[in-house]
């Protein structure tokens, strides 16, 4: 599942670079049935690249045991370098080319109105919050994934401390990216507080309340 979160964030970041750099061609490809196909086929390569597990371990009783694999020494080494790149690697390399390539072409020009000003800052935020996303998935999961793939070359070892240690770390990253969608983003933040019971009553915020008092004419009064 971890990977498959990896490639969703690599669609992510080719998702965000349609909508800002290629906005005529962004319906066509990020049409709700294409959304589905490219979900549906993330999983099943993720599936196809995880079923090198089912040679390698074998159920002995109520506990699953590692066993030599059919294919090799090199067999293995050739899977894991495999799976890494197509699974973490790659995109996580795409994912930040294509953000760098947004914050550079992101288009502006002066005298724009007000309304295409606001939507520019509201599409900054929006790449502010996926790149800071991807750059917590990332950090979070190279650790773990470098010491998978040096493992089956004896430079480190699958279940040491270190590894486990990196492990809870990518765990731990499920649990950020709501605080991240809390801090960066007015819209989720506002959605947390009513999720949390902040906003009380009515829903109607103070400042709403202010601003409607101050709006009422004498006559309203």
């Amino acid at each position: 599942m971890g990977k498959v979160s990896i490639l969703l964030v690599a669609c992510l970041a080719v998702e965000r670079w349609y909508c800002v750099l290629r906005p005529i061609k962004y319906k066509d490809q990020f049409s709700r049935k294409r959304i589905i196909i490219y979900v549906f086929v993330m999983f099943i390569i993720t599936c196809i690249l995880s079923m090198n597990k089912f040679f390698e371990t074998s159920l002995d009783g109520k506990k699953c045991i590692s066993k030599k694999a059919p294919y090799g020494k090199y067999g293995t080494r050739a899977f894991i370098i495999s799976y890494s790149l197509v699974a973490f690697y790659i995109p996580c390399l795409l994912t930040w080319i294509t953000f760098g390539h947004i914050a550079i072409h992101l288009p502006s020009s002066p005298g724009e109105s007000t309304e295409s000003v606001n939507k520019r800052r509201r599409q900054r935020l929006l790449l502010r919050m996926c790149a800071l996303t991807a750059a917590a998935l990332t950090i979070c999961g190279f650790p773990s994934q470098t010491i998978y793939v040096l493992s089956p070359f004896g430079i480190t070892k699958i279940g040491s401390p270190l590894h486990k240690g990196f492990n809870v770390l990518l765990f731990v990253n499920s649990c950020m990216n709501p605080l991240i969608y809390c801090f960066t983003n007015k819209e989720y933040r506002r959605e947390f507080k009513k999720l949390l019971t902040f906003h009380r009553g009515n829903g109607i915020s103070p400042e709403t309340e202010l601003g409607s008092t101050q709006t009422q004419t004498p006559a309203d009064k």
